[in-house]
């Protein structure tokens, strides 16, 4: 087995670190979104609610959507236009993957550069949430990190492109390894034509 270089040691446990504060925190939010809604439910079998329950979930919604976005882009799930990617082959299709992985960090740093200002200035607001009265600042600042954080997936897989071979979604997800929502659709169906299975039931 070769051995990592520090420069790859180094990129392999920032990629684990981010993957798991990702992948606990979107996991609680999504537990503790299902709990509230649940316990909501049952109350109004009862004609009685939570009144912060809206306010919650809509709290945890951003924690899910903004770690969610940077959870994809590190397994490789989110959503791409890959027909250009699909259609090229060997150099051209890694300086692709390259540049896609360049230009898509870049944006997703700026991003998270306004989304921070953005939120610094309703911090100097004072403003505050209607129900539960949490300062909104405490809130929003999960959008620059979700977004710096998301930054930080693509400016792995540029890494990954550079010192690897082969062309890369993410880090640690190849693009011949890609994760496609109709893979077990689409070999159920390969495998049903190869059977000669037809779709129409059997006579008796």
């Amino acid at each position: 087995m070769a051995k990592r270089s520090p420069a790859s040691t180094a990129l392999f446990l920032i990629d684990r670190i981010v993957f798991h504060i990702e992948e606990k925190v979107v996991a609680l939010s999504v537990i503790g979104l299902s709990v509230i809604l649940s316990c909501n439910v049952v109350l109004r079998m009862f004609n009685s609610s939570l009144p912060s329950t809206e306010e919650l979930s809509q709290f945890l919604m951003f924690f899910i959507t903004f770690l969610g976005t940077s959870y994809a882009a590190r397994t490789g799930m989110n959503i791409r236009m890959s027909m250009l990617s699909d259609a090229m082959k060997g150099k051209a299709r890694k300086a692709l993957a390259i540049f896609v992985s360049a230009m898509t960090a870049a944006v997703m740093f700026y991003v998270a550069y306004l989304s921070l200002r953005y939120v610094m200035k309703i911090a100097s607001l004072h403003r505050v949430s209607p129900i539960l009265q949490v300062p909104v600042q405490y809130v929003w600042i999960i959008m620059p990190i979700g977004m710096f954080l998301t930054g930080v997936q693509y400016g792995l897989a540029l890494a990954r492109n550079i010192i690897s071979p082969g062309a890369w979604v993410s880090f640690s997800v190849p693009m011949e390894d890609e994760p496609s929502a109709f893979s077990d659709f689409d070999e159920k169906l390969i495998k049903d034509q190869g059977n000669g299975e037809s779709s129409s039931p059997k006579e008796a």
